[in-house]
């Protein structure tokens, strides 16, 4: 009996134990999707769009997209409002698989942004896109305002 209790007590709490494979979000129903061919394309053409990587500063540093900003999703609706961020602006948001990201498309709908959508980062390493590796640092709210002004202002 012993030996079945601990097997079973194995069995369960084996994953949390060993380090199971981190667990991503499905993607939420009802976001829009910006394929990685496209956003690339965006980007390219210096189109008036933000890209917010809501994943966590060490996420973000291990790998993202050129241009991309940090906004961990946990900290994205009091982030967006606190940097005054126009309603017009079109936002792509992106995460590794795109769980947060479309979560967090869909956040910045209800909060009044008409156009945002998601990518998902794995579908722009597979199309052998260019990733960007940094260490995260600790940077004043400010530094986006010069991104975003640029950016957006672009036609």
């Amino acid at each position: 009996m012993k030996h079945v209790m601990a097997g079973l007590m194995l069995f369960i709490c084996g994953p949390v134990l060993f380090g199971s494979p981190q667990q991503h979000p499905s993607v939420a129903p009802g976001a829009s999707e910006t394929a990685a061919k496209h956003l690339h394309s965006l980007l390219s053409k210096n189109a008036k769009i933000l890209v917010i990587d809501v994943r966590t500063p060490e996420e973000y540093s291990n790998g993202r997209i050129p241009d991309a900003i940090n906004i961990p999703i946990d900290d994205l609706p009091k982030t967006i409002q606190q940097l005054h961020i126009p309603k017009d602006t079109t936002i792509i948001t992106v995460c590794d698989q795109g769980g947060r990201s479309s979560r967090a498309a869909l956040e910045l709908q209800k909060m009044g942004y008409k156009t945002t959508s998601f990518c998902r980062l794995d579908s722009w390493k597979k199309n052998g896109y260019k990733i960007k590796k940094e260490q995260p640092q600790a940077q004043p709210e400010s530094w986006i305002r010069p991104f975003v002004n640029a950016r957006t202002l672009r036609a």
